[in-house]
């Protein structure tokens, strides 16, 4: 079968590189600007690796290796460098999501398992620094099962409380999981590996659960076609301009015709040379080591060179041999451009750094029910505000700068531009601004209305008697706000909502649930309201016409207590 292609995702500084290390038997994490891994990194782990780290538990396992070489992905985990990530992921067979045990669930732990969704991507999870967990006796070079065989029961209780926090977390995500040593159905259960790359423990583990997983969920051919995605560009001393890629999709060739993605569209070119990777080489600037060769098959890494080099990275390289292979690529590569630099396209507008982060904005958002118009590479631009105007009025800018006129002629304009580096915090601060949205245009479309409510005077929270009475309330269905006349359960007027306060601060409205204190002018307490009295909003006629056009904006207790209101008013 096809070697799998698998990549690291997850928090910075959570252990990825660390865990290559351990493969590879190199210390590439402390070569690192800061020990973080600062660009994408390719390594080609062949068989005889393989079986050198796993063969004990191969055999306990009963796994045989089907595959000449497994192809790792090392994505960086800092948020500036999130798109390299999604690029990962896109092309992934495979992804092994580290989370630090230490720490949890992330934030960009959190956002590399949306990215993994939206791909559909599998996945399985490396939870690293298990040295970290009270009660670890030192230990190296063993599998997890062996480990735990070696340790305390101080120890073993502590990496299952850490495991099942994990689990825990992951349930809220729409995942079952389970430590692998346990998982009954491993296709519908997330898979947990307890690691700890710096004492080379649980690493074999690891590989096991990848080859075992590969082997019985990927297929013989990921698709039709040659084709290569590209991950990094680089500048080579002696070269010039070169491409880090991996061929995931039948051969390359010297001499190649084929379509690349660039801002302006799809060009045609050639490959004027291939580099292959060597074998438990890092891809990364100044460490791999490759040699030239004609010709390369899936899945291999390559350092490519083209003769018009201007490929976008986050993109994938096409061949074609006639022309009508030629028009069915650029039918493909037009359907995936949808709405790029296109001011008719319907929904938000998108600016972002690459076509690999529009792509997963794009995704994230139709899972989202989010509709995405018009993308585009780069910083936001005035006509990217008046495209915006039109369409929701807000732009989402990923990983992109905006500059002050450009941010002031949005104001102006009423867009708003939500900026950031991060895909998880882009969604989250969009939700922020459509329920913010959404609460403006409810508030202005009911400015005028008399919304109906239910409220209960708590027992015993009297403030003040009369002039205005205030009083402690929690309303049991549907809203209040200052100004609403109330009436008792009888129909007779007790007053007129002056203000609504909570811990000494005003409100503009309180909803089902609220517990609050209100001030009622008219209202005289032991004359016409009394403990445990039950209000309601004075509705009128109108009220109850108007209702109507707001209904199905309102949850179900707001028709209820309307029903309750028009009954004691016979209305």
């Amino acid at each position: 079968m096809r070697s799998p292609i698998c990549a690291f995702l997850g928090h910075v500084d959570a252990g990825k590189t660390s865990i290559m290390d351990a493969i590879r038997n190199t210390f590439f994490a402390y070569r690192e600007s800061g020990g973080l891994t600062q660009n994408i990194g390719i390594t080609e782990v062949p068989t005889d690796r393989i079986k050198e780290i796993t063969s004990d538990l191969l055999k306990k396992f009963k796994v045989d290796v089907n595959i000449s070489n497994i192809i790792f992905i090392d994505s960086p985990g800092h948020e500036a460098f999130v798109t390299l990530r999604e690029r990962g992921a896109s092309i992934a067979d495979l992804a092994i999501l580290t989370v630090d045990v230490t720490e949890g669930l992330q934030k960009q732990t959190i956002e590399s398992i949306e990215i993994l969704k939206s791909y559909k991507t599998p996945f399985l999870v490396a939870l690293t620094k298990i040295d970290a967990i009270q009660g670890y006796l030192p230990a190296k070079d063993i599998s997890f099962i062996d480990l735990l065989r070696g340790e305390g029961s101080t120890y073993t209780e502590n990496v299952d409380k850490e495991v099942y926090s994990l689990v825990a977390e992951l349930s809220n995500y729409g995942f079952q999981a389970e430590r692998y040593d346990r998982v009954t159905d491993f296709t519908k259960q997330l898979t947990i590996i307890p690691v700890s790359a710096v004492n080379n423990v649980g690493i074999k583990d690891l590989i096991v659960m990848i080859i075992g997983l590969s082997q019985r969920y990927i297929t013989a051919q990921r698709s039709e076609g040659n084709q290569a995605a590209i991950l990094e560009e680089k500048l080579v001393k002696g070269i010039g301009k070169v491409y880090d890629s991996i061929i995931y999709s039948g051969e390359l060739n010297v001499g190649d015709k084929v379509l690349i993605q660039t801002k302006e569209g799809p060009v045609e070119t050639k490959v004027k040379a291939i580099m292959k990777l060597m074998p438990l080489e890092e891809s990364r600037e100044n460490f791999g080591k490759y040699e030239s060769v004609k010709s390369a098959s899936a899945t291999t890494p390559i350092r490519l060179v083209l003769q018009d080099p201007e490929a976008m990275i986050g993109t994938s390289l096409a061949v074609f041999k006639t022309e009508d292979e030629k028009q069915t690529l650029l039918s493909e590569i037009a359907g995936s451009r949808e709405g790029y630099n296109d001011d008719s396209a319907k929904g938000i507008v998108v600016c972002a750094d690459s076509l690999g982060s529009i792509d997963a904005i794009r995704k994230i958002g139709e899972s989202k029910l989010i509709d995405i118009g018009k993308t585009r590479i780069g910083e936001p631009s005035k006509n990217d505000i008046s495209t915006a105007k039109l369409n929701n009025g807000v732009i989402l800018a990923f990983n992109v700068p905006v500059q002050k006129q450009t941010e002031a002629m949005s104001k102006t304009e009423g867009v708003t531009i939500i900026n950031t580096n991060s895909i998880y915090a882009l969604f989250e601060r969009y939700g922020e601004f459509i329920r913010d949205l959404n609460a403006r245009k409810f508030k202005s479309i009911t400015a005028g209305l008399k919304l109906p409510a239910k409220i209960v005077f708590l027992k015993g929270n009297i403030f003040r008697r009369s002039g205005p009475c205030i009083f402690g309330v929690e309303v049991l269905e549907g809203e209040i706000r200052p100004g609403y006349p109330l009436i008792n359960g009888r129909g007779e007027r007790i007053g007129r909502i002056v203000n609504i306060q909570d811990d000494n601060k005003a409100l503009d409205r309180a909803i089902k649930g609220d517990k609050v204190a209100i001030s009622v002018d008219d209202a005289v307490y032991s004359r016409n309201l009394r403990d445990e009295d039950l209000l309601y909003t004075d509705i009128e006629i109108y009220d109850v016409v108007k209702f109507e056009d707001v209904r199905d904006s309102l949850s179900k207790d707001y028709s209820d207590v309307m029903l309750e209101i028009q009954k004691i008013k016979k209305i």
